[in-house]
C-alpha cells in the first residue's frame, strides 16, 4: 500500500512536466535498440529492458516514437527528437512493406512474423509521423499524407463513412469484423495530423468519424458506444462474448473508451466548436463515471455489460489516464469545477495505487481492490503512451 505518499499539486505544469520526464527515465535510453533498430518493447520484472526479446509490435513501435516526439516538442530536447527519428526510421525500414506500402503487425528478429495490415496499428503510424514532424523533423512531412492516402485507398469505405479493420498482407482480403476502436484511434491520429500541419482535410475526416461513432452508431445502443459490429455496421453483441479481458477486442462496454472519446470530441471542439461535440463528450464521460466508478476502491472499472453490470473489474492504467485528461478538458470547456474534482480524485487514485514510484512507470493493470497484477507476456509490450500523452495534453491545456 502506498497511501502514505504525499500528494503533489496535480494541476501544476511543473508537476506534470516532472512526471513525464520521470516516466521517460524508465524507457530512455535503455529502450533504444541501436543494433536492431526501433525500440526494445519488453521489460523484466526489475524494470530492465529484455534485450533478448526481439519481438516488435507495430503499435508499440509507433507509440514509443510518439512518446519521444511529444517530449521532444515539449522540452525542446534534441535527444528525444533523435529518439523519435530513430523510431520513424524503423517504421519505414522495419515495419513498412516497400512494395505494398502496408505495415507488418509483428516482427520477430527483424523479420515480419504477422504481416496483416491493421487499421488500428496504422492509425498510430500516422500519429507517430504527425507528432515527429510537429517536434521539428521536417523530413517526415510527406509521410503524413502518404499514410493518410494509404488508409483512404485500402481502409476507408465511403458508403460507411468509416474505416474497416484488417486486410491481409497483400491488401486483397478484408476481414468482415468492424470495430469502433480502430476508428477512434484514426480520429485521434487525424486530429494530430491537423494540429501538426494545419491542413483542414484531416480535421474534416476526424469530425466525420466522430459523428458516425458517437452519434449515429451510438444510437443503436441508447447513446452508448459498443465496440463490435458486423460488416454492415450493425451491433454484434455476441462477438467475443465472455472474453472481457481480450487485449484489443474485449466484450462489453468500455468506459475507458467513453472517456477517451470525450477527450477526442473536446479536442475537435477546441478547433471547430459545435454544440453536439460538447454535449456528447459530457454525456459519455458522465455515463462512464455513473456506471463504472468504483466507490469502494477508487478508479474506473474496465468493462460493463449491456445490462449495466460490471463484467470486468480490473483497473487498467490507460483507462485512468484517459479519464484524467478528459476531466481536465471538461473542466476547462464546461467551466465546471465538478470535473476538476474528478480530475484530482483520479490523479490521487493513480498516484496512490497505479504508479510504480520505484520504477517510475505506471502499472498496466490492478485488481478491483488495487493489488498489482504481474505483467504477462503481451505482444504489444509496454510504452506508457497513455500516461505520457495525457500529461502533455494537460500541460498544453494549462499553459
Amino acid at each position: 500500500m502506498q497511501n502514505d505518499i504525499s500528494l503533489p499539486k496535480f494541476r501544476s505544469t511543473d508537476f506534470l512536466k516532472s512526471h513525464v520526464r520521470s516516466i521517460l527515465s524508465f524507457y530512455y535510453p535503455q529502450c533504444i535498440d541501436v543494433a536492431g533498430g526501433g525500440y526494445f518493447q519488453h521489460f523484466d520484472g526489475d524494470g530492465k529492458a529484455s534485450t533478448g526479446n526481439r519481438q516488435k509490435h507495430l503499435v508499440s513501435s509507433s507509440r514509443l516514437t510518439i512518446n519521444f516526439a511529444v517530449a521532444a516538442k515539449q522540452f525542446a530536447d534534441p535527444d528525444f527528437l533523435a529518439a523519435a527519428r530513430h523510431g520513424v526510421d524503423f517504421l519505414r525500414k522495419g515495419h513498412r512493406h516497400a512494395k505494398t506500402g502496408g505495415y507488418g503487425w509483428i516482427l520477430q528478429d527483424g523479420q515480419v512474423s504477422d504481416g496483416d495490415n491493421h487499421c488500428y496499428g496504422i492509425a498510430f503510424v500516422l500519429m507517430a509521423y504527425a507528432r515527429t514532424f510537429a517536434a521539428g523533423a521536417t523530413e517526415v512531412y510527406d509521410y503524413i499524407e502518404e499514410t493518410f492516402q494509404f488508409m483512404e485507398r485500402y481502409f476507408w469505405r465511403e458508403q460507411d463513412q468509416l474505416y474497416v479493420d484488417v486486410l491481409d498482407a497483400d491488401l486483397e482480403t478484408t476481414s468482415p469484423y468492424r470495430g469502433q476502436n480502430a476508428n477512434m484511434h484514426c480520429c485521434e491520429a487525424l486530429i494530430c495530423a491537423y494540429e501538426a500541419t494545419g491542413e483542414k482535410h484531416y480535421l474534416d475526416r476526424a469530425i466525420v468519424i466522430a459523428r458516425r461513432v458517437t452519434v449515429e452508431l451510438a444510437a443503436q445502443c441508447d447513446g452508448l458506444i459498443w465496440e463490435h459490429y458486423n460488416d454492415h455496421w450493425q451491433v454484434d453483441f455476441n462477438y467475443n462474448a465472455g472474453d472481457t479481458e481480450n487485449k484489443l477486442r474485449p466484450w462489453g462496454y468500455q468506459p475507458g473508451h467513453f472517456t477517451e472519446w470525450a477527450k477526442l470530441l473536446l479536442l475537435i471542439n477546441s478547433h471547430s466548436p459545435h454544440d453536439w461535440l460538447t454535449e456528447r463528450a459530457k454525456a459519455l464521460f458522465d455515463e462512464a463515471i455513473a456506471v463504472a466508478f468504483d466507490i469502494d476502491n477508487g478508479g474506473l472499472f474496465y468493462g460493463f455489460s449491456p445490462s449495466g453490470e460490471i463484467c470486468s473489474k480490473g483497473k487498467y492504467s490507460w483507462v485512468q489516464a484517459e479519464t484524467i485528461v478528459a476531466a481536465a478538458l471538461l473542466a476547462t470547456q464546461q467551466e465546471n469545477r465538478l470535473y476538476w474534482c474528478i480530475y484530482h480524485q483520479f490523479w490521487q487514485y493513480a498516484w496512490t495505487y497505479m504508479i510504480d514510484h520505484d520504477q517510475k512507470c505506471w502499472h498496466r493493470n490492478l485488481t478491483h481492490d488495487n493489488k498489482i497484477i504481474p505483467p504477462s507476456s503481451v505482444a504489444m509490450g509496454r510504452t506508457d503512451y497513455h500516461s505520457i500523452c495525457s500529461c502533455i495534453e494537460i500541460i498544453n491545456l494549462l499553459l
